[in-house]
């Protein structure tokens, strides 16, 4: 029996802000937040949403200049971070 190769997983690279260009970028995690995930945030690799979005989910923040994106929006410089209101 042949087996098939398996390709490996790559891991999804943070891309450059569009705002200021910086690749200090980190994801934005939505929904219920494990002890590995936790550990990723206290650490500074991730930030957790402080709300969910149906339309329009961040998926990037910038920690130079705190705009949040994702593929269908875009936010920038908001006070306060990840998908602030005021």
């Amino acid at each position: 029996m042949v087996r098939k190769p398996v390709a490996k997983k790559r891991k999804k690279r943070a891309p450059r802000c569009p705002q200021c260009k910086s690749a200090v970028v980190i994801p934005v995690i939505h929904g219920i937040i494990t002890p590995s995930l936790q550990r990723a945030i206290d650490a500074g690799r991730a930030i957790a949403a402080d709300r969910e979005e149906w339309e329009g989910m961040t998926e990037w923040y910038c920690k130079s200049c705190g705009c949040d994106w994702g593929r269908h929006s875009l936010r920038f410089k908001k006070p306060g971070g990840v998908n602030a209101t005021s």
